[in-house]
């Protein structure tokens, strides 16, 4: 869904502000929109003269987090997986209303809940509290009186999200009993079951058959075709996600308590990431999220007594997005947390996920909006000024998540074209992961940019579908069979058999600095570091020295093209990604020092992977 949206959008604005503008502009619109739907339910269901004021400032609190903030202003699919499950809390809301048209709404909810493989299965940790909105009503419509439970509801719904989990997941299993649980209503004496769940089934399948989209879009073989899935077998595959290593409930991939701890840590990020050095904490960035926490629990108490179902269902999202997302995902160590306590084997995350998160904080913060008004009320004070307690998380992460001024604004870009122009003409160039392919992605398909340059990705590799699209559109040969002396992994078994393979056809063999010296080994030998760039100058020579020697003069030119003063940027922002490329680009600079400090050595040696 999101890629299909996407592709409508940056048909209709590209060429207006550019295919990047375009996409990160649909993300912030989603994020928008989702806070404005956000702020309509709520002032809603408060029903009180405050209503609207609190429903304005827990959208505002809500979107003001720093991982969704985050995530409206980058070309992800989350911004739009949350508008998705607030558009799902509608649903259930109006459902539970019990008014005119609220089987509409359940139709509409199921519907929702069933799309939610074709967006992103985060959608489904909102599932539970729609759910409860929609199944928990009041007789008379009145919420002071007592809750009456719509078991056929239940069924309905909670059969919807275990059915739409195993289409997730492509379990047939769990599909199955998804449907048995369904059908549970009909075994409540209630008119016109079986046609509720027929139309609910119908709805389901129309929602799934979204997933086709990637199987019709695969066919017209796009540049950017992730898993490839050309046919019902490889659309599986790539629903189920099983290209990754997907991990169990149990056994724990980390001690159960560093896994609360990160989430603890991300819960510290959101209301002032600023105030802090980077992902390190401070003594004020823990004052501020004491207090945002205060605030957010004299909302819940506040809420429920204006709309105790909402409340109720607010409180299960914010459980179910933080606690349930650890227990599901069963992630492994932090990116940033349990070193030198966890034993030195132990994998971490390669990056820090506190978008897995994101319903649980946005939750929070409708909580902590709706506190600020309530405190603005019983100090009676006009509602209006508890708009002022979202000043908190606006000026504590706006340093953090503005991404407009230098360096964050263009470090990608200037990263990925300077690895693109210095690559010989025709070369394959060997990338080491996300942060130098999506550069480089970017500029060959949307700039054109060095199109003559083969981008080989090592870690996705091991994957059936991935080399076999490297073959099938560069024309290089290779036997799978053969094994490389000192490949340690299939990612490089595969990766030397490429390079020979490019070497064989008279193609230059170039590596992106962030690839390791060990790794470059198996790709060639007698390196040199031409301005950002590695470059073989023979084929793989297991005798080789794998120290890489450096061409001065390319440095001296690159720098002169470039500029010097890469690696004096800093992020303002903290970002560590930007960080990580500046460093990597300031390889050619430290070439020419000639009298550089002992810090500049080590960098050279270090960041630039020269051995």
């Amino acid at each position: 869904m999101y890629v299909a949206l996407a592709h409508a959008w940056s048909r209709a604005l590209g060429d207006v502000i550019g295919v990047a503008r375009a996409v990160n502009l649909l993300s912030a619109v989603c994020t928008a929109v989702a806070g404005a739907g956000t702020a309509w339910l709520l002032a809603r269901k408060t029903r009180s003269a405050a209503g609207a004021w609190a429903g304005v400032a827990g959208a505002i609190a809500a979107g003001s987090m720093t991982s969704v903030w985050s995530n409206a202003t980058e070309a992800e699919v989350y911004s739009f997986a949350l508008l998705h499950a607030v558009a799902l809390l509608i649903a259930g809301a109006m459902a539970g209303e019990n008014r005119q048209h609220h089987e509409r709404w359940l139709s509409l909810a199921g519907y929702l809940i069933a799309l939610a493989p074709a967006t992103h299965l985060s959608v489904l940790v909102a599932a539970p509290a729609a759910i409860v909105l929609a199944s928990r009503t009041f007789q008379g419509w009145e919420e002071g009186q007592a809750p009456h439970w719509h078991v056929e509801r239940l069924l309905l719904l909670g059969g919807t999200v275990i059915a739409a989990a195993g289409v997730g997941r492509m379990d047939w299993r769990i599909v199955l009993a998804g449907l048995m649980l369904a059908s549970g209503a009909l075994l409540h004496p209630r008119p016109r079951a079986l046609q509720r769940i027929a139309r609910l089934a119908l709805l389901a399948a129309l929602a799934s058959s979204a997933l086709l989209i990637m199987l019709v879009r695969a066919k017209h073989d796009p540049a950017i075709n992730q898993g490839n899935p050309s046919s019902l077998a490889a659309l599986t595959d790539v629903v189920a996600r099983r290209q990754y290593d997907i991990a169990p409930l149990f056994p724990r991939s980390a001690p159960v308590w560093l896994q609360l701890a990160n989430v603890f840590q991300y819960i510290d990020w959101q209301a002032a990431m600023s105030w802090g050095a980077g992902i390190v904490t401070s003594p004020a960035r823990v004052a501020a999220t004491i207090a945002w926490v205060a605030l957010g629990w004299i909302g819940v108490r506040a809420m429920r007594r204006e709309s105790r179902a909402l409340a109720d269902a607010l409180l299960m999202l914010v459980v179910c997005g933080t606690l349930g997302v650890a227990a599901y995902l069963n992630l492994k160590a932090g990116s940033s947390l349990g070193w030198g306590i966890v034993p030195d084997g132990t994998p971490h995350e390669a990056r820090e996920r506190d978008y897995f998160f994101v319903l649980g904080f946005w939750s929070w913060g409708c909580f902590a909006g709706a506190g600020a008004v309530a405190l603005a009320q019983r100090w009676r004070l006009p509602a209006a000024v508890g708009l002022a307690a979202v000043l908190l998380p606006l000026v504590g992460n706006w340093r953090s998540v503005d991404r407009s001024r230098e360096p964050d604004a263009s470090a990608a870009r200037q990263f990925g074209r300077a690895l693109l122009e210095s690559a010989p003409a025709r070369a394959v160039l060997f990338l080491e992961g996300d942060n130098d392919s999506y550069p480089i992605w970017y500029l060959q398909q949307v700039e054109g940019v060095r199109r003559d340059v083969l981008a080989v990705t090592v870690p996705l590799l091991p994957t059936a579908w991935y080399p076999a699209e490297v073959a099938r559109r560069s024309g290089l040969r290779w036997n799978d069979a053969e094994r490389i002396a000192g490949a340690a992994t299939l990612s490089e078994q595969r990766a030397a058999l490429i390079a020979a393979a490019a070497t064989r056809g008279d193609r230059p063999v170039a590596a992106s600095p962030a690839v390791v010296a060990r790794e470059r080994a198996l790709l060639g030998s007698r390196w040199v570091l031409r301005g950002p760039v590695y470059v073989a100058r023979e084929p793989r020579d297991s005798a080789a020295e794998r120290r890489a020697t450096v061409d001065s003069a390319a440095a001296g030119d690159w720098v002169q093209r470039w500029g010097a003063g890469t690696g004096a940027d800093r992020s303002s922002s903290g970002d560590d990604v930007v960080h990580v490329m500046l460093a990597l680009l300031d390889c050619p600079r430290l070439l020419t020092h000639p009298a550089a400090s002992q810090a500049q050595r080590d960098s050279l040696e270090v960041n630039c992977n020269l051995r």
